[in-house]
């Protein structure tokens, strides 16, 4: 669930309503990142404010609270797509690219291909990944495919990406999922996913 940090300053003056904004948005794993709806009513809020002093104080504390609560700012929107394949639901999500690495790694590899590192020379920039469930359960074990190819090409080849199997740190198997990190530039894609040889679903989104 996306969610929202609100923050009010009673910098206003007298009269005026105190100057509300959201400094950052979650994503799925409650990690705070900045959006175009987040950063657009700061500035918003500076210009319309006709105190100088009243505008620095609003941008020092934003800046502030953004750095707090900030382990990195993605700029990367999220995507979540669902599709059933027989008894498998499968839940494609494109999230900013996760660390493998490290004492704060944020995903723990449990088998398959390597993992494409933070710091790799893909320079991922995405976290492509499918959730697959049976009877409402994670499937732990699942024989899982994925490939993708962007449609604004002339060619519209697709790709197979090394798929890892793998769970969020310090959130056990319940946490599994199936795919890798990515570089996707902005444009319109569409990615296949086969589980366990059921039939290939399709998911189309644009970034």
């Amino acid at each position: 669930m996306i969610r929202a940090m609100q923050v009010r300053f009673p910098l206003a003056p007298a009269g005026r309503p105190f100057l509300s904004f959201r400094v950052a948005e979650t994503d799925r794993q409650g990690k705070f990142f900045l959006s175009e709806q987040t950063v657009a009513p700061i500035i918003l809020t500076i210009m319309r404010s006709r105190n100088v002093i009243c505008v620095s104080l609003v941008l020092v504390l934003a800046i502030a609270c953004a750095g707090l609560f900030l382990p990195r700012v993605a700029r990367s929107q999220t995507v979540s797509r669902t599709a059933t394949a027989g008894a498998y639901t499968i839940t494609l999500k494109v999230l900013p690219a996760e660390s493998f690495e490290g004492s704060h790694a944020e995903m723990m590899r449990d088998s398959g291909a390597d993992a494409n590192q933070m710091n790799g020379p893909m320079h991922p920039n995405h976290h492509l990944v499918a959730f697959v469930k049976k009877d409402g359960r994670p499937v732990e074990d699942a024989k899982v495919a994925i490939s993708y190819r962007k449609l604004s090409d002339k060619t519209g080849a697709w790709t197979d990406l090394p798929v890892v199997r793998m769970h969020m740190n310090g959130m056990g198997l319940d946490s599994t999922h199936y795919g890798n990190n990515v570089n996707l530039p902005p444009g319109k894609y569409e990615v296949r996913v086969t589980v366990n040889g059921e039939t290939p679903v399709t998911f189309q989104f644009s970034l």
